[in-house]
C-alpha cells in the first residue's frame, strides 16, 4: 500500500491505494477533517463500497443468488479491502483502477474496470465512481461511498441541513441487518435536524429517493460546515458508532437488502443497478469543506 498526495491552494488531500480510500484532508491551517480511524471503534475512514452496498441478509450472511448458484460476499463488497493501481496522477487529481481478477469473480462473476477519480478545486472535492461493464452480456452492481468527517465532541453539537425543506422517514434497520417495513418521520417539510445518538442506537438514518441532491453537516457552535452534494445517488446514509467524534455521510447507488422481501436472484434484489454489455457508469459526489 502507498499514499498519493493532491493539493489545491486551500487543501491537501492524501488517498491510500488500499481501497483508494481518503486517509486525510487538512486545509492551509492544519485542520484535519477526516476521521482518525480507531480498531477500537470503527477502524475505517472512508471506504469506498463495490460491487455491493450493506450487508447481503436475504440468503443467509453475506449468500447471494446468481444464476442458480449461491455466491459469498463480505459487507459492502470487496473493493475497500483491494489495492487499486494508480492509473494517473497530477498535483490536483488522480485516478485509480480496480480490474476484475479470478479473486473478484469467485464472489462476483462479472468484468469490470473501477475508477475512483479524486479532482480537487480550491475547497471542493469531486469524487466519481466510473463502472466499466467488461463482461459478455449485463452486469448489475452497486456502488457508495461512506466518509468519515472528524467531529469535535458529542454529535449534539451537529445538525444536519437540506439543500431543500423534505418531509422524510427513516427507516428501519434489523438487528440481523437488512430494512424492515417500519419508519419514523424525522424531517417535517423541514430542512434541519439536529442529530443526537439515539438516532444511532441501532444503526443508521437512511432516506430514500430525497428531492434535496446535497446536504450539509454544521457544528452548530461555530456554522462550519461540510457539504456534501450527491446527484445521481438514490439512497442516503448518516452512520456514526457510538464513542467515535466522527460521522458519515453516505450517498449510495443501491440499497440495503429488504428483510421482508427476499429475491431469488441477484438480478432482481432491490434497487440493484444494471450494466449493458460494454456499457460505463458515472457516478459523482462533490465534498465541499
Amino acid at each position: 500500500m502507498s499514499v498519493v498526495t493532491i493539493k489545491s491552494s486551500e487543501l491537501t488531500v492524501k488517498i491510500k491505494t488500499r481501497g483508494a480510500e481518503l486517509t486525510s484532508v487538512t486545509d492551509n491551517s492544519g485542520k484535519e477533517y477526516i476521521w482518525c480511524g480507531n480498531p477500537e471503534v470503527w477502524e475505517g475512514q472512508c471506504p469506498n463500497l463495490f460491487p455491493i452496498v450493506s450487508r447481503l441478509r436475504n440468503h443467509g450472511d453475506c449468500k447471494y443468488p446468481l444464476d442458480g448458484k449461491m455466491y459469498e460476499m463480505g459487507m459492502h463488497g470487496f473493493a475497500k479491502n483491494s489495492e487499486f493501481e494508480v492509473e494517473s496522477a497530477t498535483e490536483n487529481s488522480a485516478t485509480f483502477l480496480l480490474r476484475s481478477s479470478e479473486v473478484t469473480r469467485a464472489q462476483y462473476p462479472f468484468d469490470f474496470e473501477f475508477r475512483i477519480v479524486y479532482a480537487l478545486d480550491g475547497r471542493k472535492l469531486k469524487v466519481d465512481f466510473i463502472t466499466d461493464n467488461k463482461t459478455k452480456g449485463n452486469m448489475y452492481y452497486s456502488a457508495g461511498s461512506h466518509e468519515g468527517y472528524a467531529i469535535n465532541g458529542g454529535i449534539e453539537n451537529y445538525s444536519l441541513v437540506l439543500d431543500e425543506a423534505e418531509t422524510l422517514s427513516k427507516y428501519e434497520v434489523l438487528p440481523i441487518g437488512g430494512i424492515g417495513e417500519d419508519s419514523t418521520l424525522v424531517f417535517d417539510n423541514s430542512r434541519e435536524l439536529k442529530l443526537n445518538d439515539d438516532f444511532f442506537a441501532v444503526d443508521a438514518l437512511i432516506f430514500f429517493d430525497m428531492k434535496s441532491r446535497g446536504l450539509a453537516v454544521r457544528d452548530d457552535r461555530t456554522g462550519e460546515s461540510i457539504h456534501v452534494a450527491f446527484p445521481g445517488f438514490d439512497t442516503l446514509l448518516v452512520w456514526k458508532r457510538q464513542g467515535g467524534e466522527f460521522v458519515c455521510i453516505e450517498p449510495w447507488a443501491g440499497a440495503p437488502d429488504l428483510a421482508w422481501k427476499p429475491y431469488d436472484d441477484f438480478t432482481k434484489k432491490w434497487r440493484i443497478r444494471t450494466l449493458a454489455e460494454g456499457e460505463r457508469e458515472t457516478l459523482t459526489h462533490t465534498i465541499t469543506f
